[in-house]
């Protein structure tokens, strides 16, 4: 187990590398001067333009900009950025809070909405489970974030006034206040996630629900929830836990349009900012720390077949 996570933490260096080269190339692809959007379109000057081009290191040819950047990376300076002077690294970590506890809870909500739906949907003799599974999964898929999340705020928070507009307490210092602010994105967040999710459990159970080892447990006269629970659900997970980990990397990308409509102020809506003002080191920074994130989730995926199935071995 250590070597297999070892190995894989060492297989991060090449994929991050890849992911930067990637990053840098497409981001000054972008139409504009980096340098004029600092100055303002008002300033004309040639010479004012090549002096702010010189400080930021813009006049460099793009490969060496490149290893500049990445040597900066490599001792934990992500640079400043020019529209703020701020650190960038200052910045990310600030924003990332926020981005995480979106994450969380709409992982949270993703969980305990699609796992008991999927399995009721696949083992219940009436009907009536099974259409709610299709009509979430229906509208979740068939939903874009930006719509769902509107009509949330115009509906529950315009009209209802039943959670608040725009209001992120710290956790600890309000709880309930945390958790009812982020209430509205996280559920935005999960639909979409939600509805991909409740389709592998109801597939997964669906396909170990006439297994012989299935129809033995109820000839031993096992209680129908210990069967659902113990044996159907338990070995069905591996497929869920594999779509589970694919839709907590969805929720950290998809975190960019819904703090944007709920005006969070998390690492989604810096990188959105970010392109708008042509801040090269904060977006560069940004797209890292979120491929990051997403890399570390499919490890902690795959560590977690271990957990399920013992008999899984790693090399």
């Amino acid at each position: 187990m250590f070597q297999y996570i070892l190995k894989r933490l060492l297989q991060l260096i090449p994929v991050l590398l890849v992911i930067s080269v990637l990053v840098f190339s497409l981001i000054h692809l972008i139409p504009g001067d980096p340098a004029e959007i600092i100055l303002g379109f008002e300033t004309t000057d040639p010479q004012i333009i090549a002096a702010v081009r010189h400080s930021f290191g813009l006049d460099k040819p793009l490969y060496i900009q490149y290893f500049l950047w990445l040597k900066q990376i490599a001792r934990g300076d992500f640079g400043k950025s020019p529209q703020t002077g701020r650190p960038v690294l200052q910045s990310i970590l600030e924003s990332y809070s926020f981005t995480i506890e979106l994450a969380i809870y709409a992982f949270f909500l993703m969980v305990t909405i699609a796992i008991p739906l999927g399995a009721l949907a696949a083992v219940s003799s009436s009907k009536v489970p099974e259409l709610i599974a299709q009509a979430v999964t229906l509208f979740g898929l068939s939903t874009p974030s930006f719509w769902s999340g509107s009509m949330f705020i115009l509906l529950f928070s315009v009209h209802l006034h039943w959670f608040p507009v725009v209001h992120f307490s710290a956790f600890f210092a309000n709880p309930l206040n945390n958790i009812w602010g982020f209430f509205l994105p996280a559920m935005t967040l999960a639909i979409p996630n939600t509805a991909s999710t409740i389709r592998m459990v109801r597939a997964s159970m669906l396909e170990v629900k006439g297994q012989d080892y299935i129809k033995t447990a109820r000839a031993k006269g096992l209680n129908e929830s210990n069967v659902i629970l113990k044996h159907m659900l338990k070995n069905a997970l591996i497929p869920i836990i594999t779509t589970i980990g694919i839709n907590a990397g969805y929720l950290l990308g998809g975190a960019i349009v819904v703090e944007q409509i709920f005006a969070i102020p998390g690492v989604g809506r810096l990188g959105l900012q970010a392109i708008v003002q042509r801040d090269y080191p904060t977006l560069q920074g940004v797209v890292l720390f979120i491929a990051l994130s997403v890399v570390l989730v499919n490890l902690v995926t795959d560590l977690t077949y271990f957990f399920l199935n013992p008999k899984i071995r790693y090399r």
